[in-house]
């Protein structure tokens, strides 16, 4: 296992022109792309015969991030998309599992219309009814299926003592995280118990992002994993810029061993995402912690048809969506069981085959 550390010091209806984003960079081609792709959708629902004339149930999209972090700001960006291409929605944020619990209560005219926004800790183990106690689903989900990648998250152990160089030299120290229930909690212990085999070493202290400075300064943490960080078109982005600015700030790297020691161990599959270094002298090995869309086997075919047009035509101009059909169907072991038809059709035409 590679343990040196690594220093960050250093529709219903067409839209109209007028309904299309208008960032920056994006060009008229991108214009004509995002009608062709659109259009295409719409025509699904005729020749699926659709009636075209009701008016399609507004949608509202769970984002599992709290409002006050960057993440929750990346799924309000989708929604904003989704407006844009005249695909009447609301985000809601709402953690998982709660929100796949909550979904599983309503009646079954509303369900396929309320969309949770899925981690690769949470994707699987909502299916199969795994995980933790404290980070339950209710009951089995078959029904739920793939839609779209969304964005990357990395995720990692960021230490502040120069003594800790290796997951050995945890052995003893503190270790702020989520408190419970958390994906993040769960991909912390997961990484801790099953990854490294310190669990029973270290003392995780419940802490939420405002506290961490103080308790650095206070010498009550020695390190976090909180420290999250997207990947956008622009580059890896921190939630937390302010830590990474620390000049003892170190990042505890992962290697394939480590990836497969966790997946062999839990219900869910995860990987390795590789982030550049602030002197561009090479990249770091973290966890994946990827965000996907996902609907539900009743979801009408031309409502994801629409949205997954959306989302590759919205792309030029985004920070947050995926910027290509390609990463769009990219999910750590995703079969085409656990796809969307007609997500697994839109991704066929385009020449990307789901597993």
């Amino acid at each position: 296992m590679n343990s040196n550390p690594v220093s960050l010091k250093a529709i219903a209806s067409p839209p109209s022109v007028d309904c299309l984003p208008t960032a920056a960079g994006v060009r008229a081609v991108h214009v004509s792309q995002r009608l062709a792709s659109l259009f295409a959708a719409l025509l699904l629902v005729a020749c699926g015969g659709q009636d075209n004339d009701a008016a399609a149930p507004a949608l509202t999209i769970y984002s599992p991030a709290p409002p006050a972090i960057m993440l929750h700001d990346h799924n309000v960006e989708l929604g904003a998309a989704l407006s844009a291409c005249a695909v009447e929605n609301e985000v809601t944020p709402m953690a998982l599992p709660q929100s796949i619990n909550t979904i599983n209560t309503l009646d079954a005219d509303e369900k396929p219309f309320h969309l949770p926004i899925v981690t690769t800790i949470d994707f699987l183990p909502a299916i199969k009814k795994a995980g933790p106690d404290w980070h339950a689903y209710d009951a089995a989900n078959a029904d739920l299926k793939f839609v779209s990648s969304l964005y990357d998250v990395a995720v990692g152990v960021l230490v502040f003592d120069p003594s800790i160089r290796s997951p050995e030299d945890l052995k003893g120290k503190r270790i702020g995280a989520p408190p419970r229930p958390s994906a993040v909690r769960v991909y912390t212990e997961a990484l801790l118990r099953d990854g490294w085999g310190i669990l029973d070493d270290v003392e995780i202290v419940d802490i939420r992002p405002p506290d961490l400075s103080a308790a650095i300064d206070e010498n009550r943490i020695d390190a976090t994993t909180w420290s999250l960080m997207s990947k956008t078109n622009d580059g890896f982005k921190p939630m937390m810029p302010s830590l990474l600015k620390r000049s003892e700030a170190t990042w505890l790297p992962v290697d394939a061993s480590v990836v497969n020691a966790i997946n062999e161990k839990n219900e869910f599959e995860i990987a390795m995402t590789m982030t550049p270094l602030p002197d561009e002298s090479g990249s770091l090995a973290l966890l994946s912690f990827k965000q996907a869309l996902a609907a539900w086997e009743a979801t009408p075919a031309d409502t994801v048809a629409v949205i997954l047009s959306c989302i590759e035509t919205s792309s030029p101009g985004s920070t947050a969506l995926p910027a290509n059909v390609e990463t769009m169907a990219s999910w750590p072991g995703l079969s085409a069981a656990e796809t969307h038809a007609a997500a697994l059709q839109f991704y066929a035409r385009r020449g990307v085959n789901v597993d």
